[in-house]
């Protein structure tokens, strides 16, 4: 039976609100199906084993925000401006949220243990990447892909942020753009 885009909606983002408070070793049926405001059992009929609810949840958080990138990238008139959308991606709301950073660590430390998790993972670096390529060589793009994780978990963890005007300049260096 196919799920409809409501239902399955709501189950992920009860998941992924779920994952957020309690974590992924929190992550109930019972609580996920509370918080949804639907059974235990028309979670288990649709996602069977946790593993195929949490991968469903991963991938529609994964998704949302590769495609939030890619559309701010592809906006972007010039290498500059690309930059410019490098430090939106780091300092906004698209993935630098602590909501979306609580739920990256939860989907790593997924990655390390289980294979399928890393392979969405892996996917999401190389939808990352793509993105930066539209303006940047592959070997700068990778390298400001690791830069957006960096700066992105440093400020969300550190008392006093990097600026704004500190990380563009960063950007900019890596870009091979200096002011």
């Amino acid at each position: 039976m196919v799920v409809s885009r409501d239902i399955k909606s709501d189950i992920l983002d009860a998941t992924l609100t779920v994952i957020v408070s309690e974590g992924v070793r929190g992550t109930t049926y019972r609580r996920v199906a509370d918080r949804a405001g639907l059974s235990p059992g028309t979670l288990t009929y649709h996602f069977p084993q946790t593993d195929l609810l949490l991968m469903a949840a991963f991938s529609h958080m994964v998704d949302a925000i590769a495609q939030a990138f890619r559309q701010r990238m592809q906006r972007a008139a010039d290498r500059d401006a690309a930059c410019e959308a490098v430090v939106d991606l780091i300092c906004g709301d698209v993935w630098a949220s602590q909501r979306h950073l609580i739920l990256s660590f939860e989907l790593y430390s997924l990655a390390a243990r289980k294979e399928p998790f890393r392979q969405l993972l892996q996917q999401w670096m190389s939808r990352s990447r793509e993105s930066l390529h539209l303006f940047f060589p592959m070997e700068t793009a990778c390298a400001l892909d690791a830069l957006i994780e960096g700066f992105t978990i440093h400020n969300l963890l550190n008392d006093t942020p990097i600026s704004r005007d500190a990380i563009l300049r960063a950007v900019r260096n890596i870009a091979g753009q200096p002011e």
